[in-house]
């Protein structure tokens, strides 16, 4: 169960990715000047290691943690809502 919010993080890194490639190919403009999908995988890696390492392993804690490694796809549906809107 350990790789489970790695593997959250991950495919919510990479959807956000995709969105923004796709926002800026209809012309929108990436308002953090330095975005880069490698910094983000990055730091909720980080942020899953330490939670990893810090969290005591139960049922809650295992769950709290799969919701934090899905943040990333805030960004995209961020990215979703800013190109359908």
């Amino acid at each position: 169960m350990i790789v489970k919010p790695f593997l959250v993080s991950i495919t919510g890194c990479l959807a956000d990715y995709v969105t923004t490639v796709k926002g800026l190919s209809i012309g929108f403009v990436e308002q953090h000047v330095d975005y880069t999908p490698l910094n983000a995988l990055m730091i909720f890696t980080l942020v899953n290691l330490i939670l990893c390492v810090s969290l005591p392993r139960s049922r809650w804690f295992n769950l709290a943690w799969l919701v934090l490694s899905a943040l990333p796809f805030l960004g995209a549906l961020n990215n979703i809502c800013v190109m359908f809107l």
